[in-house]
């Protein structure tokens, strides 16, 4: 391609042709440059905002790959001085596990299970039902039993019986 050419395209135009031709070495800058790969993602597009920016600036410099350069080793050293500045620490189990438990996606989560739950209950044989609400009252078998009148054994076979219908309603509900 000519440098005629390039300078009739667009800023835009100018700096992806640029950026193709180059990828390769921006590309080891950056695998040189970052070892974990979500913040070596962020860096690219961090560079390539920058560079995005700098598109008419870039396009009339008297040596673009040089300028490009430039721009992706500047925005490097401030990756690299900022990740210095605050550096990461892992969380510890514990800590991590308390915050997966404050997280209100979590909650949403199980709000929504709840409701399904709830919604298959529904669902469920009269018989089957009063069992199923029964049990996740946390109430067992011989309380089950004296409540609705009927032996362990019944309160067994009903409960089996509800627990089999009720994975099979939460299944086709997927």
């Amino acid at each position: 391609m000519t440098l005629s050419h390039l300078i009739a395209e667009t800023p835009e135009q100018f700096l992806l042709t640029l950026w193709q031709q180059d990828q390769g070495a921006i590309s080891r800058t950056l695998m040189a440059s970052e070892a974990d790969p979500a913040a070596r993602q962020d860096l690219k597009q961090d560079i390539f905002l920058a560079l995005h920016q700098s598109a008419e600036r870039l396009q009339a410099a008297e040596l673009p790959r040089a300028y490009l350069f430039r721009i992706v080793h500047n925005v490097t050293v401030d990756h690299i001085a900022r990740a210095q500045r605050y550096k990461w620490q892992p969380l510890d189990d514990e800590t991590q596990q308390q915050m997966l438990q404050e997280c209100p996606s979590t909650e949403v989560a199980e709000q929504q299970q709840s409701q399904q739950i709830m919604q298959a209950v529904r669902r469920l044989s009269l018989a089957n039902r009063q069992v199923m609400l029964l049990a996740m009252e946390d109430l067992d078998a011989p309380e089950i039993a004296e409540i609705l009148q009927i032996s362990h054994g019944a309160v067994r076979v009903r409960l089996n019986r509800a627990k089999t219908e009720l994975m099979e309603l939460m299944q086709n509900d997927r």
